[in-house]
């Protein structure tokens, strides 16, 4: 007579419970179901069941409970190596990068092989590690040792792991010696060069595939926004829909991204209303990157209204709405939304605070800002060099240049260049020469290869006359071959962005655009307008000095958007540089003439140039 476990009887029940239990696996989605099968589990004597514990560390993973799931495995006498791939795996979807590397130790002492399941998350977590290739060579070493490089889905993982980790030549060995290529590999090394910041190499990966999915064109065209190349971006994006690739939510973040840097309201608008046509969920993600073109596009009316329309909300969502209020000049609305949040139980981070002394800085407030500087300890955040640098520009703008000197030699951690900067850029507004050429000391020892700290320091000295300063300065940049950075402007017309540099004569439309400037230039003569002529080259005369002012690159961006838009729409401009005095006292008068609203966005702020006045209150 066999023995009664081996009976058919017993053999059927067994099957049937282990079914009932599969069965309830596969509906739950709480840790509150976890926890009642796991004691059914218990209750039935099948917790030694490899096979039911493999599911449920599974089920553990997809609900995060990844603290029941260590519980669950160290009960487990004897793990097999597919229960081991699971928690490995488990761990690595969890972001625990040291315990999936400790696991594969325990793993290997207990003398149990690996498989070609065991590797890909290993190397996933070696990637999300701080960049550490002797990690991730280990572990290709344990692969090559056990025979599975030649696996498609580990090469890739490799490939991908050795980007992450910054050994893009590592990267670029494996994908040449790969004896086939998949769409993955494809992807995957694409990802990686513009991950390294490789941009033309990931864009002849790109161009060269064989086929792409959807995938490939979300990594070129993340890729591109990402190293801050929004224009070939959008460019890649309309290529995508040209070829009847059918954009999904990771795509439309990606192409919202370049909106944002590029000031592409309204291809961010049509983003939106494709969005809401298509059925794609609007997620968290997708309202906090609308948010973000719309602010940044100069459309805060409408930003306000996806940030009011929001269902769920998260920290981002609040930091997104007070920024752009910020860089608006909205302060006090910034400092409002503030408390609104706090009211909410909404605990803000070290970013909230920056926005929030970013607001103050804008609006001039600077009792609100000194008071906001102190709370942050109220909610345990220790202020860091960015949130000096913003009280140190509050108190600089707001003429306090010698409180703000003070607070940088008291700070607790060393001041970077951007603190030295907002100083710099403060004792320009102020005259404060003596300061400012301590600062730039500073400066120049921290960043000796950047202009800006050069051409401040030459337009304070130009500002007050001293010519022969300004030389000293001008010669010992040409000494250390420092080049200024060119002054550019963009403006979205039709969905397209048309881009201008000083003196730009490239626009297929150039005639008209000067022909455009000669006449705004003979309306604001008549309108009392002076050229400021202080800080431009002191060697040609005042002639040509006007001419060099005519000519920047604003202002023949608003030149083009008064003779390519309808009369009486808004006029909108990104410039990647902060705006001169001179274009900014043109650029009132200008939108008084010309009866338009001019929203600038430079390298600082928002301006919202209406009716002569302007949104800074010449405060920027």
């Amino acid at each position: 007579m066999p023995p009664l476990l081996h009976s058919p009887f017993i053999n059927s029940k067994y099957r049937l419970i282990e079914e009932e239990i599969f069965s309830l696996l596969s509906i739950s989605t709480s840790f509150n179901h976890i926890t009642q099968i796991h004691a059914r589990i218990f209750a039935l004597g099948l917790h030694q069941n490899n096979f039911i514990a493999t599911k449920l560390l599974t089920l553990c993973s997809s609900t995060s409970s990844i603290n029941h799931a260590f519980l669950l495995f160290n009960h487990i006498s004897n793990p097999t190596v597919c229960l081991y791939n699971t928690f490995i795996r488990a761990l690595s979807q969890n972001n625990l990068p040291i315990q999936t590397l400790k696991t594969y130790t325990q793993m290997k002492n207990a003398q149990i092989p690996s498989d070609n399941y065991t590797f890909p998350f290993l190397l996933k977590a070696c990637a999300t590690l701080p960049p550490s290739p002797p990690l991730g060579r280990a572990v290709h070493g344990e692969i090559i040792r056990t025979g599975f490089e030649p696996d498609p889905y580990i090469r890739n993982s490799l490939i991908d792991m050795y980007s992450k980790c910054g050994s893009l030549e590592s990267a670029l060995y494996l994908f040449d010696e790969s004896p086939t290529r998949d769409i993955v590999t494809w992807n995957s090394i694409i990802a990686g060069c513009f991950r390294r910041e490789n941009v033309e190499k990931g864009r002849e990966f790109f161009d060269k595939m064989p086929q792409r999915n959807v995938v490939s064109w979300n990594t070129a065209v993340a890729g591109y926004a990402q190293n801050g190349r929004a224009t070939e971006a959008l460019k890649l994006f309309r290529r995508m829909q040209y070829e009847g690739v059918k954009p999904n939510g990771v795509t439309l973040v990606g192409v919202l991204s370049a909106c944002a840097q590029a000031g592409a309201v309204e291809v961010g608008k049509w983003v939106h209303r494709y969005i809401e046509r298509s059925g794609i969920r609007m997620d968290v993600l997708l309202n906090n990157c609308l948010i973000d073109v719309y602010s940044k596009g100069g459309n805060l009316r409408e930003a306000r209204r996806v940030f009011d329309g929001m269902g769920e909300r998260s920290v981002v969502s609040w930091n997104s709405m007070i920024s752009g209020l910020a860089m608006h000049g909205y302060g006090e609305d910034a400092v409002s939304l503030f408390e609104e949040m706090e009211r909410e139980g909404v605990e803000p981070n070290d970013i909230t605070f920056i926005g929030v002394l970013s607001a103050c800085t804008h609006a001039g407030l600077i009792d609100e800002g000194r008071r906001y500087f102190s709370r942050m300890v109220e909610h345990g955040i220790t202020p860091k060099v960015e949130h000096y640098g913003c009280v140190v520009d509050l108190l600089g703008r707001g003429g306090c240049v010698i409180e703000a000197h003070e607070l940088i030699k008291n700070m607790p951690i060393p001041p970077d260049a951007g603190i030295w900067g907002a100083l710099l850029g403060a004792c320009r507004t102020h005259g404060n020469l003596e300061l400012a050429e301590q600062a730039v000391i500073r400066l120049l020892e921290l960043e000796p290869w950047n202009a800006g700290n050069y051409v401040l320091l030459s337009n304070i000295y130009a500002a007050k006359g001293c010519w022969d300063d300004v030389e000293r300065v001008r010669e010992r940049m040409r000494g250390r071959k420092v080049q200024k950075t060119p002054g550019s402007s963009s403006i979205e017309i039709e969905s397209s962005i048309h881009e201008f540099v000083i003196g730009d004569r490239s626009h297929p439309r150039s005639k008209e655009i000067y022909e455009k400037l000669e006449e705004l230039g003979m309306k604001l003569k008549l309108a009392g307008y002076v050229p400021n002529t202080n800080s431009v080259l002191h060697d040609i005369c005042e002639e040509e000095k006007e001419h060099a002012l005519n000519v920047h690159s604003e202002k023949l961006a608003i030149a083009f958007g008064l003779i390519a838009t309808p009369p009486g729409t808004p006029i909108r401009i990104v410039k990647n540089l902060r705006v001169c005095g001179d274009c900014h006292s043109a650029t009132k008068l200008i939108s008084k003439i010309e009866g338009r609203e001019i929203i600038v966005r430079d390298r600082i702020r928002f301006h919202h140039f209406n009716d002569g006045m302007c949104s800074c209150k010449d405060y920027w």
